[in-house]
Formats: C-alpha cells, sequence, structure tokens
C-alpha cells in the first residue's frame, strides 16, 4: 500500500482539478476601474475648447485611441524644451491623439499660446483650461506633465516633468502604441 500512496495521492488531486473545471468555477472578475487620476484608474473626462477656435475636445471622445495628454504653459521654460519632441512624435504618429492643456490662466494671452504653437510647429490640437479646472481636478502641481491614456481610458503612465526623449517609446508601449 505504502508503495502506491504517491499515485493514489495524484489520481485524488488529478480529481479534485478535474471536477472543480467541470463545475465551472472561475477566477472571480476584477472590480470594474474607478475614475481617478492614478494609474490604472479611468481618466476623468473634461470638455475644453481648442485654441484653434474650431469647437472643443472631449476626452471620452477619443476611447478607442491611445492619448497623450500634455499640460503645458507658454512662458515654462521646461514645457518650452520638450514641445519640438511632442511635436515630432504626434507628427510621425497620426494614430497616436496628442492633446496639449494649456493652463490659460497663468498666461499673459492666449497669443501667446499661439505664438508658441506656431514657433514649434504643434501640429496636434490644443485646448484652453481658461479656469485651470481641469489641471485642479488631475492635481497638477509641475508643468510639464504627461499623463499617457490607453484605449480603454485608463491612465497607464503619470510623468511629473519634461518627457524624456529616449523614454517616449516606453511610455506609448504602456498605452498600446508602437511609435514610428
Amino acid at each position: 500500500m505504502r508503495r502506491y500512496r504517491p499515485y493514489l495521492i495524484g489520481t485524488i488531486v488529478f480529481a479534485a482539478l478535474l471536477a472543480i473545471g467541470f463545475l465551472g468555477l472561475r477566477p472571480v472578475p476584477s472590480a470594474p476601474k474607478t475614475v481617478g487620476i492614478q494609474v490604472g484608474q479611468i481618466a476623468p473626462d473634461w470638455k475644453l475648447p481648442r485654441l484653434d477656435g474650431h469647437g472643443s475636445i472631449r476626452l471620452a471622445s477619443l476611447r478607442g485611441q491611445p492619448v497623450w495628454v500634455n499640460f503645458f504653459a507658454s512662458w515654462c521654460p521646461p514645457c518650452n524644451a520638450e514641445a519640438p519632441g511632442i511635436a515630432k512624435v504626434a507628427a510621425q504618429n497620426p494614430g497616436l491623439k496628442v492633446i496639449g492643456v494649456d493652463l490659460t490662466a497663468s498666461e499673459k494671452s492666449t497669443g501667446d499660446v499661439q505664438a508658441f504653437v506656431k514657433k514649434y510647429h504643434i501640429g496636434f490640437p490644443v485646448v484652453l483650461d481658461t479656469q485651470n479646472s481641469v489641471a485642479n481636478r488631475y492635481q497638477v502641481q509641475f508643468i510639464p506633465t504627461s499623463f499617457f491614456i490607453d484605449r480603454q481610458g485608463v491612465i497607464q503612465a503619470v510623468v511629473q516633468s519634461p518627457v524624456v526623449k529616449t523614454m517616449i517609446p516606453q511610455y506609448l508601449a504602456k498605452i498600446g502604441f508602437t511609435p514610428k
């Protein structure tokens, strides 16, 4: 009997696992994601007017697409330093939705924002956070700050400093996008 004990235990374990499978026991699905500003949470929705005057942009309307939201101000030296790189990535990757959110309440005028866009040949949409309400909701304490949001609207990375050019492919990979 002792000689057969390992086989008997193995058979019992196998039968138990087989029974569990037949009973349809499955892992409990994870809880739905909550709305928030942390990695792993659904990005809070917002709707802001476009700088170019062509309506507004609502974040929720971009679901199904990888999104890079960059909070900036035209007077901010680090924002000026990273702007050419973001503009280049956006121009080379039309499948990536890049949205610039200007902290307009901190600007002297929207003319300064227009000059910034022209200076750096920014072709992606820029929206005006005239009351800094979106920046406040996202708890933007430093500019530039970038949020990388996947196709499901879930925040996958937050960068509270200029985005380092060599790190861009890694941030984009987190949102399921491979840059050109």
